[in-house]
């Protein structure tokens, strides 16, 4: 099998979120050599560990654009030509030919929320202050204060999905600013790509932790910390010791363990 451009078919089609390219997703996959028809590699297509996944518009190949547009519940079958696979290189170890096309099969398990939705929640006052562009995307005014010296968390959204409980694993959108100067550290957003943890000690800073628990899926949150909740007196890459921190938080999904 070949084709002169990437090639999609929706073989059964779901009805539930619609995956934008811009979402995290669960997927079953079966992954064959379009050339051969061997099977590559496959998951176990019972639902019960489907593998997470992030695809970015940068992502190579562009599974992105194979599948944006398809539901959860949905089956899509992608052919990727043997330049989209591979760059027309082959891949030795795994026998695919330089002239062959990959073919997958994936199962549209999940489809997780692309930003915060829900209702707005009024701004507590002597907080940063959040807008965000219509993807999403936070940018932040800081007060002229000095920065509390207590954990601070305020809803800015408030989401109507389950909420977030010990041990689930956490989808989240992010952005993290320094209070002293607004500098924004780090941020998923920048990479296209929700972060997933397990919301347990140790697994990230104590505060961050603390700013997700017990929120409804769909939620943003905004919570500024302190240094014994964050990094505290340790430099942490571009972030300074002793830093307050401000994290925008978009809760998009969670899964219980």
């Amino acid at each position: 099998m070949t084709a002169e451009a990437i090639q999609s078919r929706v073989v059964v089609e779901g009805s539930g979120n619609v995956f934008t390219g811009r979402n995290a997703i669960d997927i079953e996959f079966a992954q064959y050599n379009g050339g051969t028809g061997a099977l590559l590699q496959e998951t176990d297509f019972d639902g019960v560990n489907p593998a997470p996944a992030s695809f970015g518009p940068k992502t190579s190949p562009k599974f992105c654009s194979a599948l944006v547009g398809a539901k959860e519940g949905s089956r899509v079958a992608v052919l990727f030509p043997a330049q989209d696979a591979h760059e027309g290189k082959g891949v030795p170890e795994s026998d695919i030919a330089p002239t062959d096309s990959i073919v997958f099969v994936f199962d549209v398990v999940r489809v997780y929320l692309e930003k915060s939705q829900g209702s707005a929640v009024a701004p507590q006052a002597g907080l940063p202050t959040v807008v965000t562009t219509p993807e999403g995307i936070p940018g932040i005014t800081i007060p002229k204060t000095e920065a509390p010296s207590e954990l601070k968390i305020a809803q800015l959204i408030k989401g109507s999905g389950p909420q977030v409980k010990p041990e689930d694993e956490v989808s989240v959108h992010y952005s993290g600013f320094l209070w002293e100067d607004g500098y924004k550290f780090d941020s998923s957003w920048e990479t296209e790509r929700p972060i997933r943890f397990v919301n347990a000690p140790g697994q990230l800073i104590a505060g961050f932790l603390a700013a997700v628990q017990d929120q409804p899926v769909g939620s943003q949150v905004l919570v500024v910390i302190p240094p014994e909740l964050g990094y505290g007196d340790a430099q942490n890459g571009l972030i300074p010791p002793n830093s307050t921190l401000i994290f925008v938080i978009d809760i998009l999904g969670t899964k219980s363990k």
